[in-house]
């Protein structure tokens, strides 16, 4: 991987002093000292104590806000210098529905402000979110500049033009793989922060949180990707999206997507389903970008090292407080139900196509069990072909069963497989059965 030479020149002389360190304290079999933590096992810090709480939030100024640099990786992780917007410039905002749930991360680096993006995750502490490594520690470190954690940290979700619609909050623990502190391995790209609750209340119970998918596919399809891009022409005060598939990156486990957001972008996350418009399934953080040719955004999906992450999570914050008749049956007719597909991904879009006789006003039902009354789920009318679909996106997994009637008739019922995690574009049994998540919680 390129590196620039100030940090080629700093790893020959970290190597060089670690040489001599290991010739000074290595034990005489060779092998190394047992109090050097597993390369696999995340480090965790505490960036802020409660007591610090207020003095981060009075720190973070409308003008330390507005002048936090953009972090930018080109695509082969290089740090690259981020180009300022123009003073007034402004990009379009988005149409979509910002999730609640995604927002602005604001921090302090060894060389200033900085900022990046970020998103809740449902954990049992109701108290985390996710970012991109880059966002949360130097890695290795420069030359002059030591490994460390990054400070003051602030999550804005929905951030807009200054307003912070959800409140701030403020980053207390940060968590990330010794594979990026030490190698700064872009496969280990990924950061959980913990933040303080605000009055009580903590930040998943406020905002929703989003559930997270590992060992997918570099290539799916109707990906979402929220950042908010605060380098030129972006300024940072809106939230932006990029949609589509995505696919390998130049024959790697990494994924690319069709995307111009640039730096403050980072730590984005990629959703590869919703479960509604504030909270879904993140697979992926933005990572890098491409800064020559076409314009792609660049993350590594999330594997099962993400389980590490929270489980250090989930050791740090310490234990968590303890938080009728069937329908009568009625008269078989004419309608046809169909499910498309039969076998679903939670949170991913179920079509159940009726027919029957034109313009007739359609019910369709659904049921958990065979045991449960029939629910109504949505109401509409056939069209002169005497179709219609009704498009669905179930967040309960197992099984259920769907019917559609009208006032004459209604038709068999359907059976819906809805798999506890999105399924992925591969569906092969291999693939699917190696996918695995947590759920999100609106």
């Amino acid at each position: 991987m390129v590196r620039s030479a100030a940090r080629r020149l700093g790893a020959v002389l970290l190597g060089c002093a670690l040489v001599v360190g290991l010739l000074l304290v290595a034990p005489a079999n060779g092998r190394p000292t047992p109090d050097r933590p597993a390369l696999a096992a995340p480090t965790v810090a505490t960036v802020a104590s409660p007591a610090d709480v207020d003095d981060v939030l009075d720190y973070w100024t409308p003008a330390r806000k507005a002048g936090a640099e953009p972090m930018v990786l080109d695509a082969d992780g290089n740090r690259v210098a981020a180009r300022a917007a123009a003073a007034g410039h402004a990009t379009a905002r988005t149409t979509a529905t910002v999730p609640r749930s995604a927002g602005k991360l604001f921090f302090t680096t060894p060389q200033g402000d900085a900022v990046c993006s970020a998103a809740a995750v449902n954990t049992a502490q109701r108290d985390v979110i996710i970012t991109a490594a880059h966002c949360a520690h130097t890695g290795p470190g420069f030359l002059l500049t030591p490994p460390s954690y990054y400070t003051n940290f602030l999550f804005v979700p929905r951030y807009s033009n200054g307003s912070a619609p959800d409140g701030q909050w403020v980053g207390i623990r940060a968590i990330t793989h010794r594979q990026w502190i030490e190698d700064e391995d872009l496969a280990y790209d990924q950061a959980l922060i913990e933040v303080a609750p605000r009055g009580g209340a903590k930040l998943v119970d406020v905002v929703g949180g989003n559930g997270l998918a590992w060992n997918y596919p570099a290539r799916e399809s109707d990906v979402s990707v929220w950042g908010w891009p605060a380098e030129a022409p972006y300024t940072g005060e809106t939230a932006h999206r990029c949609t589509g598939s995505t696919s390998s990156f130049s024959g790697t486990a990494d994924a690319k997507i069709a995307c111009p957001m640039t730096g403050g972008a980072s730590g984005g996350p990629w959703f590869l389903s919703m479960i509604g418009p504030h909270v879904g399934f993140i697979w992926a953080v933005t990572s890098r970008r491409t800064v020559t040719g076409e314009k792609y955004l660049i993350a590594r999906p999330l594997t099962s090292a993400i389980q590490t992450l929270l489980a250090a999570a989930a050791r740090a914050s310490g234990p968590v407080a303890a938080r009728p008749a069937s329908a009568r049956a009625a008269q078989r007719a004419r309608v046809v139900l169909r499910a498309i597909p039969a076998r679903v991904g939670r949170g991913q879009l179920l079509r159940m196509r009726v027919r029957t006789t034109p313009a007739t006003r359609v019910v369709l039902r659904f049921r958990l069990s065979r045991s449960r009354p029939w629910v109504r789920n949505r109401v509409g009318r056939t069209n002169r072909d005497g179709l219609i679909e009704f498009r669905l996106r179930p967040v309960v997994p197992g099984r259920r069963w769907y019917r559609a009637n009208t006032a004459r008739a209604v038709s068999d019922p359907v059976r819906v497989l809805v798999y506890r995690c999105p399924l992925p574009y591969d569906r092969s049994p291999a693939v699917v059965e190696a996918t695995r998540c947590t759920a999100p919680v609106s």
